[in-house]
């Protein structure tokens, strides 16, 4: 049996680690912002973490096994304010720091605001052609818009002629924001509309995640992650189908966990899939979508 450490894998939904982004998710969002709410229903105080440098995120990424990370540009918005959460809605420069500094092992993805469409278009073409971005990370919750909204399509249309993915969060938001907006059956329209762009649907698509493998299933470009959820929570249908058909469709992200990965590969080891299937997840299927 190969072990899922030992397979080098390409976390391809990582949020940008650094201090200074640390210190603005703390420090510079307001105490009822959705990030501190959500951490407190878990049952803990919000406390600021101290980050790393992109030297210290390799180290660490040596450490536990994955091979090469995808940064993304954060957009998110508060939902009740409409205003850009701090630390999680990025300027493209933060990202391209991190990316230049650990050529080969750190690559970026772009992110886009619905709300400016030009001004995210441009940024999205510049990420791509001068930075050589890998792809594009969509979270619509706190703009109360589906991903099948037309404020989307000019993303969709741009990342078509650019020949690059968009992953998405779909499923329910932990955050409070509307989680009806991320129904993954809205992956339908899109793929539909541009039937050469790959469209990746993450965070599994609970309690959705039906919906989520059926449109792998149905549509030729259309994709799944597995990311933020622990293997010991995948349902036995969703390991089924993931060693199974949608083997070749299915990959692997963090979601900015680094230090919880070690319990991912344990458990990952113990699920009743094949070595391929756990290759694919992990490490190849990543490596061909981003042309890594």
């Amino acid at each position: 049996m190969v072990n899922a450490k030992d397979i080098g894998a390409v976390d391809m939904m990582c949020y940008l680690f650094t201090p200074e982004r640390e210190r603005q998710a703390f420090e510079d969002t307001d105490d009822d912002s959705e990030f501190k709410e959500m951490a407190r229903r878990a049952g803990r105080e919000p406390q600021r973490q101290p980050g790393y440098t992109p030297k210290q995120y390799v180290a660490l990424m040596d450490k536990v096994g994955i091979d090469k990370t995808l940064v993304c540009t954060g957009k998110m918005s508060m939902y009740k304010k409409r205003k850009p959460l701090p630390g999680w809605y990025n300027k493209l420069e933060e990202v391209v720091e991190v990316v230049q500094a650990a050529p080969g092992r750190i690559y970026g993805l772009g992110g886009y605001d619905p709300t400016i469409i030009m001004e995210s278009v441009r940024e999205v073409e510049r990420a791509i052609k001068e930075f050589d971005f890998k792809g594009v990370y969509v979270h619509s919750y706190g703009y109360g818009l589906a991903p099948d909204d037309r404020k989307y399509y000019p993303l969709y249309e741009t990342c078509t002629t650019l020949g690059v993915p968009v992953s998405m969060q779909v499923g329910h938001s932990l955050e409070r924001m509307p989680s009806e907006v991320g129904r993954p059956i809205v992956l339908d329209n899109i793929a539909l509309d541009f039937p050469d762009l790959v469209l990746i649907g993450s965070h599994t698509g609970w309690p959705w995640s039906q919906e989520l493998i059926a449109m792998a299933s149905k549509h030729a470009n259309v994709y799944l992650d597995v990311a933020a959820w622990p293997p010991s929570w995948w349902d036995p249908w969703l390991v089924r189908e993931i060693d199974g058909r949608c083997r070749s469709k299915t990959v692997w992200g963090s979601n900015g966990g680094i230090g919880r990965v070690d319990r991912v590969w344990e458990e990952m080891d113990k699920l009743p899939i094949k070595d391929e299937s756990k290759r694919a997840i992990l490490r190849e299927n990543a490596m061909r979508i981003y042309k890594l």
